[in-house]
């Protein structure tokens, strides 16, 4: 008997050394983990584009809060500015701490966790499926530094997995008539010689067309399909012009920062 329990008591001590040696590996793996997510010390030049990017994109959604809210008062539900501006406040605060922002796909993940964790009802959806899809083909390519064709076919992943998931396309009033042109714009300006900055504006000022547009289109999905036509005449789709807004936003955003940094290389002594 006193074998049997001396036994156990081994057993037990083995058992007890095994789980605290994998709980302190665990520990040690979640801590690399959230270091990971830690905003950089230093940013790279394409992190600072990236940060750059996406406070001119959040502060854009801030700023359109209440004419999103106003358009879809008459189109859907009324709180199109106010779901946005809850995605959008939650990406500016968790960018000063958990964005690794010198890691392009891993920063677009985390803005989807951003939005997932705020952001309900379809809008939240959507741009969670956006996030996620453009991350998983970032991640496939294992490069921090992402060209400017892979950003624009992250870019067509993406509104494809909507579109898939959702069931909209182009010219059923909705973010992707923003985005589908804004997608094309810049592959096409890439593909005929455009710089990425260039092509990127370009491609802005396509995304904005889109949205705009949308006041000639009668809806397909979502609750502005049960509106009357004369009513959705009066307003563009929320949605859409919330994404021209903050794609527009970071484009010039872009643009604007790299032409002040030329200005201050070709100023200095």
């Amino acid at each position: 008997m006193h074998k049997v329990i001396v036994h156990q008591q081994r057993y037990l001590f083995h058992f007890l050394s095994l789980l605290q040696l994998k709980m302190t590996c665990f520990k040690f793996n979640l801590s690399s983990y959230y270091q990971s997510l830690c905003r950089p010390v230093q940013l790279s030049k394409q992190g600072i584009l990236l940060e750059v990017a996406i406070e001119a994109a959040a502060t854009a959604v801030v700023n359109l809060k209440d004419p999103l809210n106003e358009w879809d008062s008459k189109v859907g539900d009324g709180d199109c500015g106010s779901t946005m501006f809850r995605g959008a406040t939650a990406i500016l605060e968790d960018m000063k701490k958990y964005y690794p922002l010198n890691d392009a796909a891993e920063t677009v993940n985390e803005m989807g966790s951003s939005i997932s964790r705020v952001m309900g009802g379809t809008s939240g959806i959507i741009y969670t499926i956006l996030c996620k899809a453009a991350y998983a083909y970032l991640k496939a390519k294992a490069q921090p530094d992402v060209t400017s064709h892979q950003w624009a076919e992250a870019m067509e992943a993406s509104i494809t997995a909507v579109s898939k998931y959702g069931g909209a396309i182009a010219g059923f009033r909705t973010l992707l008539d923003a985005l589908i042109p804004a997608s094309q714009a810049l592959q096409q300006s890439l593909k005929a010689g455009e710089d990425s900055v260039t092509a990127f504006v370009l491609s802005s000022e396509a995304a904005l067309a889109g949205a705009e547009s949308t006041k000639l289109m009668q809806a397909q999905a979502g609750r502005s399909s049960y509106v009357s036509p004369e009513i959705v005449a009066s307003v563009p789709d929320p949605g859409a012009m919330a994404a021209a807004a903050w794609y527009r936003a970071a484009a010039l955003a872009v643009r604007n920062t790299l032409e002040s940094s030329l200005s201050a290389a070709s100023s200095a002594p």
